[in-house]
C-alpha cells in the first residue's frame, strides 16, 4: 500500500481548514469497499508566497519551522495536533453517517478523467492565494485549463509526473445550484484574481455569462468568459467579500445545532472550500472513485461536527 501526504499552501494559512476536509474524505473512502486508497502519511501548511516552496515540501518532507495551526495550537504533523485532528475526524464520521437534512445539496458534476495510477509516494496539493499564479507550464501537465487562465489550485505529484488543475470554479458552480441560484444566469463578480478567473470560466463554460462589477483588478477581456453588461442575478465579491455566495470563513463559535442553522442559510466560504475539494478529489487525486465520495451535505455536516470537536 502506498503513501500519500498533503498540504495546503499559501499566505495566510493558518486557518485553514483543508487538512480537516483532505482527513474527512480520505476517511470516507477508506471505509467502503472496493476502495483501494493509498494511506494517509499526514496532513501540514505551508506558509509561503512562493510555489516553489511548496513543490520543495513535496520533494523533501520536511518543514525547516512548520507554523502552529489555528485549531490546535500547535503545527500539524506533530504527536499532539496529529492526535487531535484524527480524533476529530473520526468522532465526526462515526456521529454522522448521514447528512444533515437542514443543509443545502448539489450534485457533484464533472467531466470524465482517466483512472490514475496511484504511486508508491503521492503528494497532493492545496493551493491558495497568492500562489495560484505562479506555475510555469513546463512544470506541470494540466487536466484542464488551468494554466491558460492562471488559476491552478490543487497538485498531485505521482512519483514522476506533477498534475495540475483547477477546481474553484468547478465548486463555486456546485455552490451555486445548493443555494438555489439561477441555472445559466448572470453572476456579477467584483474582482479579477485567481479563483475569479476559474469561477468566471467554469460559469461560462456551463451556460452562465458574467458582468464585471469593479475590483481591484478586472477580468481580461479576453478570457474564456462570457462578458455582458446585464444586471446580476447574484454577486460574487472576490475583493472584500459580502457577496450573495463567500469565498472566505471565520473561525466559528457555538454548538453543532447553531452552526448547522447558520450554515443552512448562508453561503459562508466552507460551501466553496467542500466543493473544490469533492472536485478536486474527483478528478486529479482519485477520479475512479467519484461516485464513492461524499456527497457536499454531509462533507459540510462532518466538517461541522470535526470544528465542534476541535473547538
Amino acid at each position: 500500500m502506498g503513501r500519500v501526504r498533503h498540504a495546503v499552501a499559501g499566505n495566510p494559512i493558518v486557518h485553514s481548514l483543508s487538512p480537516v476536509l483532505t482527513a474527512l474524505v480520505h476517511a470516507h473512502l477508506s471505509r467502503q469497499d472496493d476502495v483501494d486508497l493509498p494511506g494517509l502519511k499526514g496532513v501540514v501548511i505551508i506558509p509561503t508566497e512562493g510555489v516553489e516552496n511548496a513543490l520543495a515540501w513535496g520533494y523533501a518532507d520536511g518543514l525547516p519551522s512548520p507554523p502552529d495551526w489555528e485549531y490546535v495550537g500547535s503545527p500539524l504533523g506533530k504527536f499532539r495536533a496529529n492526535t487531535l485532528l484524527e480524533r476529530a475526524v473520526a468522532a465526526s464520521c462515526a456521529e454522522h453517517s448521514e447528512a444533515d437534512s437542514r443543509l443545502p445539496n448539489a450534485r457533484l458534476v464533472t467531466d470524465k478523467f482517466e483512472p490514475q495510477v496511484l504511486g508508491d509516494e503521492e503528494v497532493w496539493l492545496s493551493l491558495t492565494s497568492p500562489l495560484k499564479h505562479q506555475l510555469s507550464i513546463a512544470a506541470v501537465k494540466c487536466i484542464d485549463n488551468a494554466m491558460d487562465i492562471r488559476s491552478v489550485n490543487t497538485l498531485r505529484w505521482d512519483g514522476i509526473t506533477w498534475w495540475a488543475g483547477s477546481s474553484d470554479g468547478p465548486g463555486m458552480c456546485m455552490v451555486a445550484e445548493a443555494f438555489g441560484k439561477k441555472s445559466k444566469g448572470v453572476m456579477g463578480i467584483i474582482g479579477g484574481g485567481g479563483t475569479a478567473r476559474s469561477v468566471a470560466a467554469a460559469w461560462t463554460k456551463s451556460g452562465g455569462k458574467i458582468t464585471q462589477m469593479g475590483g481591484k483588478r478586472e477580468l481580461d477581456e479576453d478570457g474564456p468568459w462570457d462578458l455582458v453588461e446585464s444586471k446580476a442575478d447574484f454577486v460574487v465579491n472576490f475583493d472584500n467579500d459580502g457577496g450573495d455566495l463567500s469565498v472566505r470563513y471565520q473561525k466559528m463559535d457555538g454548538d453543532f445545532e447553531s452552526r448547522v442553522e447558520f450554515l443552512s442559510a448562508n453561503a459562508d466560504g466552507r460551501w466553496l472550500l467542500c466543493a473544490q475539494h469533492l472536485h478536486s478529489w474527483a478528478t486529479l487525486w482519485a477520479p475512479q472513485y467519484s461516485e464513492k465520495l461524499p456527497s457536499l451535505s454531509l462533507l459540510m455536516t462532518r466538517l461541522i461536527a470535526a470544528e465542534v470537536h476541535l473547538g
